[in-house]
């Protein structure tokens, strides 16, 4: 959840000082920090944006050590009463205090003329020995890159438009020290191969990152040494992260710090394990790659309706695959060592810094997926590779549909709850997933007394965490919910909206006032059609809210029995698609 934003506080630390003129060329310092804050829904319904620029006012870094430079805008509306809403603007943090530098005008955040513009304006009139930049708001991984702009329809910055802004800013000739994406998923090959031009040092995730984002204090240690490097802030801003949120939160952590003049032997180790593959030698081998991919660590997914990010640990990539292919295996792993520096995470299996797309679970979108894949030019056999996987997954769903299920060798099986629509046409219509075994007197989770399915998503070592289809507002959504040592039968800790394939950073709370419909799979079992059934429309009464020990509410599940259904059982091939069988 969002941090209480504090917009006075805000207000009156800009209302002190007038705006500037464009600014005189400035004597260098140690640093240049420019933060490239695309406010997004984050500011104009959470305020976030507001939370990071308090905590940056609040740091103690003293001016002389470092200019900071902050770019306002991409948000409906700003929870202050400084930053307008109306065009984007060039600050400069100064002391405790923000200094209006220059309006850019009325332009889009997601193009990279932009970022590109903000750069130059930052290498030009505030010369340093050292350059940082940060990309604030959410981020979706190689595929969708980083970034939406609500004033410009959700406009977003690909992986190349960053590279286009980067050249164009002249960061080839001065490159930066350090690349920090405070957004989900970007701490990806892809994106470190193409940042490697440009700067020294990548700071990012691979995973999801909370709404509360990074803990902008960092900038005080500057004090201590303004001289540091990329590397020594990088695990700075790592731990002021993990420190945040402490050993036992329920949010989902990872920030990894990357050398950049080390990372294209990662993507040359991955070309040559991939190339040992043959995914098309015979469908037994396909079979083999599809499992161990399915069991790969992924970050980014959501229910069946939101599940396209695709992005993997790429260690845990080379470990599903070292027992078929040791020696290349093992330099993947050596490569991934020598180029992440530092690396923190409360993932439940061991993260290794960076991740790569690999296609599996949004193959629906494979073929334009693959197409921005292949333009960003990456290692040629690891490429071919995917495409070659693709091509599998699209023929063994083909051959399958052919065989009987009880053929088919299935990777995970969940116990599903089934109600009836219409007897006579044999269409059901599932209201509960379980991951266990058959039991008596089995109790089913519910919300608002309605009936949840839940898809398990990701786990840490202190939550598993499961996504639950809905619209809500008119929006397609997932409901997030966690089962923790505290919560062990559940509570719902908020919403993700389904924006495109840009992942949404932290959850979106769950209002007394929100229109709720939950989605169920719905089935015909004779004729084996499948579609997606909205339940009706509720909203949260204040009853069903519930105080913990810190006199905070949650939203709490609920567990009944039911009466009148089927059970059967949902079974997920080495391919991620879906057979059902039934018990009763």
């Amino acid at each position: 959840m969002y941090r209480k934003y504090l917009p006075l506080l805000l207000a009156a630390v800009i209302a002190l000082v007038s705006m500037a003129a464009m600014p005189a060329r400035h004597a260098g310092k140690p640093y240049t920090i420019m933060i490239y804050m695309n406010g997004s829904d984050l500011e104009s319904e959470f305020g976030a944006a507001t939370d990071d620029l308090v905590e940056m006012l609040e740091s103690g870094l003293d001016s002389r050590n470092a200019n900071v430079l902050i770019l306002t805008g991409g948000a409906k509306r700003w929870m202050n009463d400084a930053i307008p809403e109306t065009e984007v603007i060039i600050w400069e943090l100064a002391d405790g205090f923000l200094n209006e530098l220059e309006s850019m005008g009325k332009v889009n955040m997601g193009h990279p003329d932009t970022l590109r513009d903000f750069i130059e304006f930052g290498l030009d009139y505030y010369p340093a020995r050292r350059y940082g930049l940060i990309m604030w708001d959410h981020g979706g991984g190689s595929i969708a890159g980083f970034g939406h702009d609500e004033k410009f329809n959700d406009a977003s910055l690909s992986l190349l438009d960053m590279q286009k802004a980067f050249e164009e800013s002249g960061l080839r000739k001065t490159k930066l020290e350090f690349l920090g994406f405070d957004a989900c998923l970007m701490a990806t090959v892809e994106m470190a191969v193409l940042a490697a031009d440009y700067a020294h040092v990548m700071i990012a995730s691979e995973d999801l990152e909370p709404g509360d984002g990074w803990d902008y204090v960092f900038l005080g240690a500057l004090n201590k040494n303004p001289h540091m490097d990329g590397f020594a802030l990088g695990k700075i801003i790592t731990d002021t992260f993990m420190d945040f949120y402490g050993p036992n939160s329920d949010e989902i952590l990872s920030l990894s710090v990357v050398d950049l003049s080390r990372v294209k032997p990662v993507m040359n180790t991955m070309g040559r394990l991939m190339a040992r593959t043959e995914p098309n030698a015979s469908r037994a081998t396909f079979r083999d790659l599809a499992t161990r991919r399915a069991n790969t660590k992924t970050f980014g997914e959501g229910s069946p309706r939101d599940n396209y990010a695709d992005m993997v640990d790429i260690g845990d990539m080379a470990i599903q695959l070292m027992e078929l292919y040791p020696k290349e295996a093992v330099s993947v792993l050596k490569a991934l060592s020598n180029c992440v520096t530092y690396n923190r995470h409360n993932s439940d299996v061991e993260l290794y810094g960076l991740s790569t797309f690999y296609i599996y679970g949004g193959k629906s979108q494979g073929e334009p997926s693959l197409e921005i894949y292949s333009d960003l030019d990456m290692d040629s056999r690891y490429t071919e590779y995917l495409h070659h996987f693709f091509d599998g997954l699209r023929h063994s769903r083909r051959h399958r549909s052919s065989t009987s299920s009880a053929d088919i060798d299935y990777l995970r099986t969940e116990l599903a709850l089934w109600r009836p629509v219409d007897e006579g046409k044999n269409i059901y219509r599932m209201t509960g997933l379980l991951q266990t075994a058959v039991k008596e007197d089995l109790l089913w989770p519910q919300l608002c007394g309605h009936p949840v399915v839940l898809y398990p998503v990701a786990a840490t070592a202190n939550i598993r965490q499961y996504a639950v289809p809905a619209m809500v507002n008119g929006r397609d959504a997932d409901l997030i919910v966690t089962f923790s040592k505290p919560y062990p039968e559940g509570k719902v800790v908020g919403i993700r909206h389904n924006s495109g394939n840009v992942i949404q950073k932290g959850y979106d709370p769950i209002n007394p006032s929100d229109k709720i419909a939950l989605y169920y799979p719905e089935r015909n079992f004779t004729t084996g059609t499948e579609s997606w059934h909205k339940g009706e429309t509720f909203s949260v009464p204040t009853s069903a809210w519930e105080a913990n020990s810190e006199s905070s509410e949650v939203l709490l599940l609920h567990w009944d029995s039911a009466s009148q259904h089927k059970l059967g059982f949902r079974h997920t091939d080495y391919c991620g698609d879906v057979f059902y069988t039934m018990l009763n």
